[in-house]
């Protein structure tokens, strides 16, 4: 079977099995973070890029060798899985187990005007409209590398009984359209959160739809291990 994602948690494995470093997937959740301040040298980066080439079914190439940091490189991995036709272009899949109950893990992801505390990209979640099981709010980034904030509408509804949240953008902004669908399971040691996304960039847009699927694959393992965090420790479970 064809491996086309990585959690974080594997990540983190394959960082330290290949470079002999010491590190925790804890510091793999700061972007900033680069290989030089976690002691991997050139040597060490070499074989994590082989590693994952090794695992996700990638022929050996040069291009990631120099990547700074573990972000980078993950960004660099994806956009050479997308290239390869291991991931649909504009569209992303990624799931993670949480070890807590099924009902405090529902809560605490839907809870949209919370989310800034649970995602480490939003500046602010302002809800406009509620209408049953529906919700419309604004999402706010932070400022990115050049001051500039990006913000956007979107709505979300809930299927409790099925386990399913479907949202879509409102407002597009670079965006032909972007759909989201998160599904909710219980199994062995939780409840797997998954999402499935679907998107194509407009003419013009800043970036393209392979580089756009990259990207989002890359920071879809890195939320989906901070939100694991967040709400296993509010519902008071312990790390194993």
């Amino acid at each position: 079977m064809t491996v086309t994602s990585i959690t974080l948690d594997e990540y983190t494995e394959l960082i330290n099995r290949a470079s002999g470093a010491g590190i925790t997937a804890d510091q793999l959740l700061d972007p900033e973070v680069t290989f030089g301040s976690l002691a991997v040298d050139s040597l060490g980066v070499l074989g994590v890029v082989a590693e994952l080439e090794l695992k996700l079914g990638l022929e050996p190439d040069s291009s990631s060798d120099g990547a700074k940091s573990p972000a980078e490189l993950l960004f660099s991995t994806y956009r050479r899985l997308v290239d390869a036709g291991g991931i649909q272009v504009g569209r992303t899949e990624q799931a993670i187990v949480i070890a807590a109950p099924y009902d405090e893990v529902w809560q605490q992801t839907n809870d949209v005007a919370a989310w800034p505390d649970l995602f480490s990209e939003y500046a602010a979640a302002e809800i406009l409209e509620t209408a049953g099981d529906s919700v419309t709010f604004r999402l706010s980034m932070h400022p990115d590398e050049n001051g500039t904030v990006w913000s956007w509408v979107s709505e979300r509804t809930q299927d409790r009984e099925n386990g399913t949240v479907r949202a879509r953008r409102v407002e597009t902004g670079p965006f032909e359209f972007m759909n989201i669908v998160w599904t909710y399971q219980e199994v062995e040691g939780g409840v797997e959160l998954r999402w499935q996304q679907e998107f194509a960039m407009k003419p013009g847009a800043p970036v393209d739809t392979a580089t756009m699927t990259a990207r989002i694959s890359a920071n879809s393992t890195l939320q989906l291990a901070l939100i694991r965090g967040r709400v296993q420790e509010r519902a008071g479970v312990v790390a194993v």
